[in-house]
């Protein structure tokens, strides 16, 4: 799903200039109302964990939230644009704190993740999220990118400060390590099922990752 860059890359790449995908089909100079999306994405949120999202309909979502499906239409291109963003919110990544140590950090990631996978809504929405980009490559590319570009900055920022506390090696991949943790998170909620994604693992994944990005 990610281009493969290491942390440092990443830290030094300017943010100020990507684009979220809900900006698509807004007019120039017209102000927008985040009333609106608030609303559209909490609706989003709570539909797709109760039918799914196959039957999630754009008429459903615009009902729960009070708008119109014309409104919806003019912020996200697709519904798979819209869930997308609704189960990925920015809010859900972890912000940059002050220096902490390398297994804590990577354990706020893990956690944060999981919240994030094994939700209702993520456990129902991300399945079909990845059928639908699997089939459509430029989708792919447009919803990575979204998911790379939103707040994942803060990471890259604690694996950098990481790298200075001589706590992990100075060439750890950033895609392989957000791979690395939500693949696993994903397989082991599909595996196992959520409840027997516990502490234990939790704990037992973060042993894991700090060994294998740990300075030698």
């Amino acid at each position: 799903f990610f281009k493969q860059k290491t942390a440092y890359e990443i830290y030094q790449c300017d943010w100020s200039s990507d684009v979220c995908s809900s900006d698509l089909g807004v007019a120039a100079g017209r102000p927008r109302d985040v009333r609106i999306d608030e609303a559209v994405l909490a609706a989003t949120t709570d539909l797709v964990a109760e039918v799914g999202y196959a039957d999630l309909t754009f008429r459903a979502i615009a009902e729960r939230a009070g708008t119109s499906v014309p409104a919806i239409r003019r912020r996200w291109a697709s519904k798979a644009h819209l869930v997308h963003e609704a189960v990925f919110p920015s809010s859900a990544v972890v912000d940059a704190g002050p220096a902490s140590d390398l297994r804590a950090d990577v354990r706020v990631v893990v956690e944060s993740c999981l919240r994030v996978v094994g939700s209702p809504a993520g456990c129902r929405a991300i399945p079909a999220l990845m059928g639908e980009m699997m089939a459509d490559h430029a989708l792919e590319e447009e919803l990575s990118a979204r998911l790379m570009s939103t707040g994942w900055e803060s990471l890259a920022v604690r694996l950098a400060q990481a790298v200075e506390r001589g706590e992990a090696r100075p060439d750890v991949d950033l895609a392989l390590f957000i791979e690395m943790v939500f693949g696993t998170t994903l397989t082991a909620i599909v595996l196992r099922g959520r409840d027997a994604v516990d502490d234990a693992w939790v704990e037992s994944l973060v042993t894991s990752i700090v060994e294998g990005v740990r300075a030698s």
